[in-house]
């Protein structure tokens, strides 16, 4: 039973992309699945990695539609959304699921970059409408998807 699904859409980033592959793969458990959606850069480094990838033909202009062929190839109870350019502490997965087996609908990932440190205790700051900082219950998103010309949130 997958019990979390990391979906990551890919753009020409191979190198911090694997770079995060190298962090994610030790993490990896029977009951975790990455799945890595190639937006049409047909990188066949890809091809390589222990995960699921899917090579979109052409690329859709945005991460909206590599999401939406990620959720509807997903099998997890979760659902989490990495961009190819972040990165991820060593314990990213453990702490994920751990807080699974409290139940919750989604929950909230602190995060930080060179500038900023964002401890989020209940909601994130208004300023940031990323889906990267959240994990979802696969049933709470349902038939939802990305609207493929938004570009941002």
């Amino acid at each position: 039973m997958i019990k979390l699904s990391i979906i990551i859409p890919y753009y020409k980033w191979l190198d911090k992309l694997l770079r995060l592959y190298k962090i994610l793969r030790p993490q990896i458990t029977p009951e975790v699945e990455m799945i890595i959606i190639d937006d049409g850069c047909n990188e066949t480094a890809l091809d390589t990695l222990d995960c699921t990838v899917i090579h979109l033909p052409t690329n859709s202009g945005g991460a909206s539609v590599p999401r939406n062929v990620g959720l509807d190839t997903a099998q997890g109870d979760y659902i989490a959304f990495i961009d190819s350019d972040d990165t991820v502490s060593t314990f990213y997965i453990s702490i994920i699921l751990k807080t699974i087996e409290k139940g919750y609908d989604y929950f909230y990932i602190s995060w930080a970059d060179s500038k900023n440190y964002v401890l989020i205790k209940d909601e994130p700051p208004s300023w940031n409408c990323c889906v990267w900082n959240c994990v979802y219950k696969r049933d709470l998103i349902g038939d939802n998807r990305f609207d493929p010309p938004l570009k941002m949130a």
